[in-house]
């Protein structure tokens, strides 16, 4: 008797972000039916934008943005995939600038690549974060042609290798980046690519928004409202993705990445502070070229 498929969701959180759903959407939406697709709104005030029809969508409290916010809303977000794993077989929990991806030379499909939570658990993707090459790729995105022919640069953050993809429950930490999962299952196949930084416009306009929000809850007395990303400047995502300039072309590799997985599962450890599972993290500026291979992906 044939494997049967196993049920799959995929989940995310907005707010004002219509331009990075509609591409969360058209992805996903060719590997699953849109009623696999959750979508928590964030604040009743807003309405679903009529592009996500046939989603699942869930309209909820705005929380005000006061101290411990995003904590409060990671914790939110670890008992929704709870709560669908009692349903679905495997949970996939993203922020919607987040895209998942299976290799293709690996000659399988998203989904037969996540079935293996099934018995692992919980699989961690490698992840990249594309990142706009203005000095080569100076035009404006055009979010209707793929992204990756457009902006095929990409640079390596092991804070983005999250465990996101489960089959069991987990506590995650603020943004997803850690959980109390015990083990570290660092997918071979399957690739996470971060798009924050597609398009300096882009870039720039939703960092100034985050910005103003962290830094007016943060006047007002709060603290650890969110994540260090939010108290950068537009400015400061500017000059960033100018010393990524600075270091050279773009390298050709196998992409692989060998030494960076290793890295990773070398140094698993156990954060008691924070009550989760840690892999190395590691950072530089170099760029690298995207193989063609995944140009169509999304």
């Amino acid at each position: 008797m044939a494997d049967v498929a196993p049920t799959v969701c995929f989940v995310t959180m907005v707010r004002d972000d219509d331009l990075f759903l509609r591409l969360w959407i058209r992805h996903y939406e060719r590997i699953v039916p849109r009623d696999h697709l959750f979508i928590l709104m964030d604040g009743q005030d807003r309405e679903p934008p009529p592009f996500a029809a046939g989603c699942q969508i869930l309209r909820i409290p705005r929380q005000a943005v006061g101290s411990d916010w995003d904590t409060r809303r990671w914790k939110m977000l670890s008992d929704l995939n709870t709560f669908l794993l009692n349903r679905y077989d495997i949970v996939a929990l993203n922020d919607v600038d987040e895209i998942l991806v299976v290799d293709p030379a690996s000659g399988i499909g998203l989904i037969e690549a996540m079935s293996k939570a099934k018995e692992l658990g919980v699989i961690s993707p490698f992840a990249l974060e594309v990142v706009h090459r203005f000095d080569i790729c100076p035009d404006a995105i055009d979010l209707d042609r793929p992204i990756l022919r457009q902006r095929p640069h990409v640079r390596l953050n092991g804070s983005y290798n999250k465990p996101c993809i489960t089959s069991v429950p987990v506590r995650w930490s603020v943004g997803g980046h850690y959980s109390d999962f015990p083990t570290l299952n660092l997918d071979s196949d399957i690739y996470l690519f971060h798009l924050n930084r597609i398009d300096l416009d882009i870039l720039k306009d939703r960092q100034a928004k985050r910005f103003a929000l962290a830094r007016s809850a943060t006047e007002a007395g709060s603290v650890n409202v969110a994540g260090g990303g939010w108290k950068r400047t537009s400015d400061d995502a500017e000059r960033f993705l100018r010393r990524l300039q600075e270091t050279g072309p773009p390298e050709e590799t196998d992409f692989t990445f060998s030494w960076q997985r290793k890295r990773m599962t070398s140094d698993w450890e156990w954060d008691k502070e924070f009550g989760v599972w840690r892999h190395a993290r590691f950072a530089n500026r170099r760029t690298y070229k995207v193989p063609e291979r995944f140009h169509d992906l999304f």
